[in-house]
C-alpha cells in the first residue's frame, strides 16, 4: 500500500515532463518544488534483465537535469530501486535535504467542520485561489506560472479550498483525488491569521468534500522540520506510515 501512495503522489502532484529511465521516473517542472523536479527510483529491471549499470543511470539522470538547467535531485523512499541507491548517492557527494513524513488518515469517522468560517471549494483552478496562494507562500511570478500550468493540465478531480475571514483570503489548500485517496497540497495560512484554527477548518472542509465524492482515505507529505504543520496534522489524526528525504547534488 505504501508504494501505491508514492504512485498516486506522482499523479496528484503532476510534473510538466516525465521521462523514464529503466524504471526510474525523471520529472521536471521548471524547478518548482522538488516533488516535481526529481528522480523517483521506484522501479528497476529484474535480475534476469540486462540493463545499465547503476552509476551509468545516475550519470544519465545528471545529464538530463543539467540539460534542463537544474540540480539533480533523487527522492529517497523505502521503495527505491536498487536498495543501496542512497549509499551510492552519498558516495557521489549527494547531500540529504528536507527529511519528510508521509501520513495517512481514514475518512470513515471524519467529523464535520465547525462552520466558524466561510470556506469555498472550487473544482477548477481560479485566479483568486492562485493569487491567494502566491501571496501567502511568497511565490515568484515564474513559479506561479509554472504551478498554473502544472495544475491546469491535470485531469484528476481537484478541490481548491479558500477560507475567507471578512472577505479576506486567510487560508488555502489543494486536494486531488485518485483511486479513493485525496492528497493534500499547498496548505497555507496568511501570517496575520495564523494560530486561529483556520487551516484546521479549511482542511476539515476539504476532507469532507472529498469524502462526499467517495474518497475513503487521505494522505499528505510534510517536512519534519515544520513543527507547526506537523502539530496540525497530528490534531487532525494523520498517522505516519513512512519517511523519505531528498538527495541533492549541486551543479556548481
Amino acid at each position: 500500500m505504501h508504494k501505491y501512495i508514492e504512485e498516486i503522489t506522482l499523479n496528484t502532484w503532476p510534473a510538466e515532463q516525465s521521462v523514464l529511465l529503466e524504471g526510474w521516473v525523471l520529472r521536471t517542472s521548471a524547478g518548482y518544488t522538488k516533488r516535481a523536479n526529481s528522480v523517483n527510483p521506484l522501479y528497476g529491471l529484474d535480475a534476469q534483465q540486462s540493463g545499465l549499470e547503476i552509476m551509468d543511470k545516475i550519470r544519465l539522470a545528471e545529464q538530463y537535469y543539467a540539460g534542463a538547467g537544474l540540480n539533480t535531485v533523487f527522492k529517497i523512499t523505502p521503495f527505491i530501486q536498487p536498495g543501496d541507491l542512497d549509499e551510492r548517492l552519498a558516495e557521489q557527494g549527494y547531500e540529504i535535504v528536507e527529511p519528510s513524513s508521509v501520513r495517512t488518515l481514514d475518512l470513515q469517522d471524519l467529523p464535520a467542520p465547525a462552520g466558524r468560517y466561510n470556506v469555498q471549494i472550487r473544482e477548477e483552478l481560479t485566479v483568486d485561489w492562485l493569487e491567494a496562494f502566491a501571496e501567502m507562500s511568497d511565490l515568484s511570478s515564474a513559479s506561479r506560472d509554472t504551478l498554473r500550468r502544472m495544475l491546469s493540465a491535470s485531469s484528476l478531480k481537484q478541490g481548491y479550498a479558500l477560507l475567507l475571514k471578512d472577505d479576506i483570503p486567510a487560508a488555502c489548500g489543494l486536494g486531488v483525488i485518485q483511486h479513493g485517496y485525496i492528497g493534500l497540497y499547498d496548505v497555507c495560512t496568511a501570517p496575520a491569521f495564523r494560530r486561529q484554527g483556520m487551516a484546521e477548518e479549511m482542511l476539515r472542509s476539504l476532507l469532507n468534500w472529498a469524502k462526499n465524492l467517495g474518497a475513503a482515505h487521505s494522505f499528505l507529505q510534510v517536512v519534519q522540520a515544520n513543527a507547526g504543520a506537523s502539530a496540525l496534522y497530528d490534531k487532525l489524526g494523520f498517522q505516519e506510515i513512512y519517511q523519505y528525504w531528498y538527495r541533492v547534488k549541486s551543479r556548481h
